[in-house]
């Protein structure tokens, strides 16, 4: 029981993990196994609910016009009976720094991510 309990926050780790170092290295396939087929996507005053394809072609325009120098967790939080979590990532880039919230069902893992939001930092 407890090497399950431990495995399962390592995991989770790791996956909260990977896609931040997906985003970092510009990664954009590794960040699409992430979210969910219809995404609430919004880049700055930008928001629409889109299928997952429309909203990685925005991601790749940001990636592509902005590169990124550093991507760091800096707040999460998960909801009281674990159904869903958050986290705030600061993207530092060439040009300026950036604030991407991210909302996820359950923990952040194939198919779970809802919500991103890109915004100046």
């Amino acid at each position: 029981m407890v090497i399950l309990i431990i495995s399962h926050f390592y995991l989770t780790g790791q996956n909260e993990t990977s896609f931040v170092n997906s985003l970092k290295n510009n990664e954009t396939s590794a960040l699409e196994i992430y979210l969910e087929d219809k995404i609430d996507f919004c880049i700055f005053e930008d928001q629409q609910i889109m299928l997952k394809k429309a909203a990685m072609l925005k991601l790749k325009d940001f990636l592509n016009s902005y590169k990124i120098v550093n991507a760091e967790i800096i707040h999460k939080g998960t909801s009281k009976d674990k159904s869903s979590q958050y986290k705030v990532v600061k993207i530092t880039t060439n040009k300026e720094t950036f604030r991407m919230f991210i909302y996820a069902s359950g923990e952040i893992g194939a198919k779970t991510i809802k919500e991103i939001r890109i915004d100046k930092f």
